[in-house]
């Protein structure tokens, strides 16, 4: 049988650096668990971004309608002249 003194301690080094090796991992474990946290709560960013997503699709779609809207007013404006042109040659030969 063994006495106290015959088991071997390990020295003041070593305890110490595995102590601070496991409140290291307590340590991270921790912090995983609160940017986890944090993450699921703080979606502000993510919203903003998808706000400024869809302000920028937006403004796309604004700048299309108004080509479109210019086309169709150039559209009206030649269909217009055109018109007149005719009513006027109608007039012309019915008088």
């Amino acid at each position: 049988m063994k006495n106290k003194n015959d088991i071997q301690k390990s020295g003041p080094i070593l305890s110490g650096l595995i102590n601070i090796f496991f409140d290291m991992i307590k340590h991270f474990i921790k912090d995983f668990d609160y940017m986890r946290k944090v993450k699921k709560i703080d979606t502000t960013a993510e919203k903003f971004s998808a706000l400024e997503h869809m302000i920028v699709r937006l403004e796309n779609k604004i700048n299309d309608n108004w080509k479109d809207i210019e086309e169709l007013k150039s559209r009206l404006f030649w269909g217009n002249a055109i018109n007149i042109v005719l009513l006027l040659v109608v007039i012309y030969l019915l008088i």
